[in-house]
């Protein structure tokens, strides 16, 4: 299934979507951000956050993003375990980079476990590109990847 065929409404989260945000995170994460950071993290400027929600409103997936000069620092994306390989983060990344474009900036970047190859090769058929590694990034010690989307220039 698509994500056109799953309908989701795509907006910015509110204060009212931390619980959410919380639970889904502990879904999604062995090293789950506690729930006061989702609160302060949508109530911060400078942000871009997206959530895709489920025409029952269920959150689905979720992107969480910070402007860092020219560059938009993914803090977090996730899919719910239900939405999980229907386009759903492809959808949001896709829309980040639309973002960046749309703001002048130059790039978007993340971290990724070493060991989630799944979500590597999503970033690596969006255009991203390794550009480092953050050693014992995890609180398990595993390696962050640093992976960095450009914005593509006109020749």
């Amino acid at each position: 299934m698509a994500v056109r065929a799953l309908r989701p409404t795509i907006r910015p989260p509110g204060p009212g979507d931390a619980r959410a945000l919380e639970e889904a995170e502990r879904e999604c994460f062995p090293d789950p951000w506690p729930g006061h950071l989702f609160l302060a993290e949508v109530r911060a400027p400078g942000r871009f956050h997206r959530l895709a929600l489920a025409p029952d409103g269920q959150l689905m997936a979720y992107l969480l993003g910070v402007w860092q000069y020219l560059d938009l620092h993914i803090l977090k994306i996730a899919t719910r375990p239900p939405w999980r390989r229907q386009g759903l983060a492809r959808h949001l990344l896709v829309l980040a980079g639309e973002h960046v474009m749309e703001a002048g900036g130059e790039s978007v970047t993340l971290e990724v476990r070493e060991s989630n190859q799944a979500a590597i090769q999503l970033y690596r058929t969006l255009g991203y590109e390794l550009k480092g590694r953050r050693p014992h990034y995890y609180g398990d010690g595993e390696d962050a990847l640093i992976m960095t989307w450009r914005v593509p220039r006109s020749q």
